[in-house]
């Protein structure tokens, strides 16, 4: 048993003695006994804080106990404190306890067993205590790195979701070839820097316990053509001959975490691609039953570099890698296998590596399945190109959407998106101006809300709040989260606050035109026909016009032009216009008398007034303008149209 620092304050020399010897009955040799004979010494050597409990007498010549107890932990003591008086007096005994005494003893007549069990309970008081201010400290650490994680992964995406999305718009639009193959450079080290993002904090939240795992039914053949094709072009890259192949039959369908098995499939196929110049690589999946029990086997096998026996025995710790690894142009941060390690073991399995130099690597992992019917097993075969290409077609669909982001390049990005399927978009920069739109959009004629797209994350009202305050007001429509937040509990904070369901950011193109399809109707014929949305735009400078009319087209409108008012009167009763963008100052009559007679006719037609001084609101309410933009205009500012 470890030995006990004890301090005994008592200007009495023979009581000092008396409680020594009370100490050496209870236990010889048990205490390291030190003794302070005056108030001001003890006050020096409990500002040490060196000793574990303080027997301390109340009266201290021309001081009193209860004066250097109220002192003890301001001058940095940190263990308890009992107090030994001459007489039991309850005014005494109160005033001890409110200055921080743990006991309070009598020293006629006490016993060594009256003071072995004060000092008991004093020390176990004090390991509570530590044990409880630990707690605390480790909860209140984990909520901060949860805290910080969350705040990490939204100030990270979201400059990457403009990154990559607006990259992707040029890519479309880019004929160029060494234009292009700059644009793809961008656009391959943005989803690199994405994936560098998505492993360090996915290692933070398995480490923070905050990773949640989404168990879902799961197409076992379709989910494995899934990752043929997404590692087939990296494959084909290096002329590496890639395969999945399922010895024997499999179940039809399995119930885990498609996302994490996902993963850690790409981590393993995309290290063996990585690290193999020569040959192939090969993906073998098999299902057996084990202790009463299903499993799936996973092996990938490469005939790559292969991996040193030194570094093989730690490859699964954090940022381990090869020797030299920073001469070695495919070496990464050392995560992945990390965190496909901590995926495996929780998906209920473990994963192993057999290596040798020279030759190639082995990774093999299993993990347990629920299956309905394991019984109920098929051949594997990959699905043809053909009939997945359909998936990454751009639907054709109707409707109105709501896009609600404080980022204007974010709210342009998903907006264009969601045009590029044929709906009509308005937006909104925080969940107050969502819940007013709402509002609005009931009382209007033009057409409801179908689907709302809605940051969580936004200055005014956030998410949560701003849906929650719409399911008050009877909005039924379907609203999904646009978050960049992964932590535990995301998706069932979400759904508690009266979401549908969420997308994470950077925004995937695929998976946006999926929810999209999911909520909205499609167009019908005759609306596919005429999909593209028409802008009416009247300026009197020719160059001006040219110039933004040029800008509305690349980002995907239909423009008419016009050079003075009654010229853009005309060119409204003539044609479908959904937006009217004109210049103040024309050579006949101006952009409010023009506003003017549109409306006498379109009451419903937005309307928007160019001009070179900002314009006050209320006045261009009264003449039935939407807006004013101040000239020159600029692509991001026609883009937030």
């Amino acid at each position: 048993m470890d030995k006990i620092d004890l301090l005994i304050v008592d200007d009495d020399e023979d009581d000092f003695l008396l409680t020594r010897d009370l100490l050496e009955d209870i236990s010889s040799g048990h205490y390291r006994i030190e003794w302070a004979s005056s108030f001001d010494e003890g006050r020096r050597i409990l500002s040490l804080n060196r000793h574990d409990l303080c027997l301390m007498d109340y009266q201290l010549g021309a001081n009193d106990g209860i004066e250097l107890l109220a002192e003890a932990h301001k001058c940095g003591f940190s263990g308890p404190v009992i107090l030994l008086t001459g007489m039991h007096q309850s005014e005494i005994d109160m005033k001890a306890l409110e200055a921080g005494a743990v006991d309070y003893l009598v020293k006629e007549n006490l016993s060594s067993e009256q003071l072995a069990r004060s000092i008991r309970y004093a020390l176990s008081r004090r390991d509570m205590e530590k044990e409880r201010v630990e707690r605390m400290k480790a909860e209140a650490e984990n909520r901060s790195k949860s805290e910080f994680l969350a705040h990490l992964s939204h100030e990270l995406r979201t400059p990457l979701s403009a990154i990559l999305g607006f990259t992707e718009l040029l890519m479309n639009n880019q004929y160029d070839s060494e234009s292009l193959g700059h644009l793809k450079v961008v656009h391959r080290n943005g989803k690199h820097l994405l994936g560098l993002l998505n492993d360090i904090l996915d290692l933070s939240k398995i480490e923070a316990g905050k990773l949640e795992l989404e168990y879902k039914d799961v197409f076992l053949s379709s989910f494995l053509t899934d990752i043929y094709f997404l590692m087939h072009g990296a494959a084909v890259d290096k002329s590496l001959d890639i395969n999945i192949e399922c010895p024997n039959p499999i179940p039809r369908k399995v119930r885990t975490d498609p996302t994490r098995l996902r993963q850690i499939l790409l981590n393993l196929l995309g290290n063996a691609i990585k690290f193999t110049d020569y040959g192939q690589v090969s993906l073998t999946v098999s299902a057996y039953q084990h202790d009463m029990r299903n499993w799936l086997s996973f092996t990938v096998k490469d005939t790559g570099v292969g991996i040193q026996e030194d570094v093989a025995k730690d490859i699964f710790h954090p940022f381990v890698q090869a020797k030299n690894s920073y001469a070695e142009p495919r070496a990464g941060t050392g995560l992945g296998l990390a965190i496909s390690q901590q995926l495996t073991q929780r998906l209920g399995g473990s994963i192993a590596v057999s290596s040798e130099p020279g030759e190639g690597s082995e990774f093999s992992f299993s993990i347990e399945i629920d299956a309905e019917n394991f019984d109920e097993l098929c051949d594997f075969s990959l699905e043809s190109v053909e009939h997945r290409a359909l998936s990454s077609d751009i639907p054709k669909l109707s409707g109105r959407v709501l896009v609600v982001d404080d980022l204007p390049d974010i709210r342009s990005l998903i907006g264009h998106f969601v045009r590029q399927c044929g709906a009509d978009v308005i937006y909104a920069r925080n969940g107050q101006e969502a819940v007013k739109a709402m509002e609005l959009d009931a009382q209007s004629s033009v057409g409801r809300i179908d689907l709302v797209l809605m940051d969580i994350h936004m200055p005014v009202l956030d998410g949560h709040n701003a849906v929650a305050k719409m399911r008050e007001k009877g909005f039924q429509q379907p609203v999904i989260a646009l978050t960049a937040a992964h932590m535990k509990g995301d998706m069932d904070k979400c759904l508690k606050s009266g979401f549908t369901g969420y997308i994470s950011k950077p925004v995937d193109r695929l998976q946006l035109y999926q929810n999209l399809a999911k909520f909205l109707p499609a167009q019908s014929l005759s609306a596919q026909v005429v999909g593209t949305r028409t802008i009416a735009v009247v300026d009197d400078d020719r160059d001006a016009l040219k110039a933004t009319a040029s800008l509305l087209e690349l980002i995907g409108w239909r423009v008419l032009t016009a050079e003075c008012g009654e010229q853009a009167v005309q060119v409204v009763q003539d044609n479908n216009v959904d937006l009217l963008l004109t210049d103040l100052n024309l050579p006949d009559i101006s952009g409010f008398q023009v506003a003017e007679k549109v409306t006498s006719f379109k009451p419903d037609l937005e309307i928007i007034l160019l001009s070179g001084e900002a314009r006050d609101r209320e006045e261009l309410q009264a003449a039935g303008i939407s807006a004013s933009l101040l000239k020159p205009v600029s692509l991001q500012d026609l883009k937030a149209l």
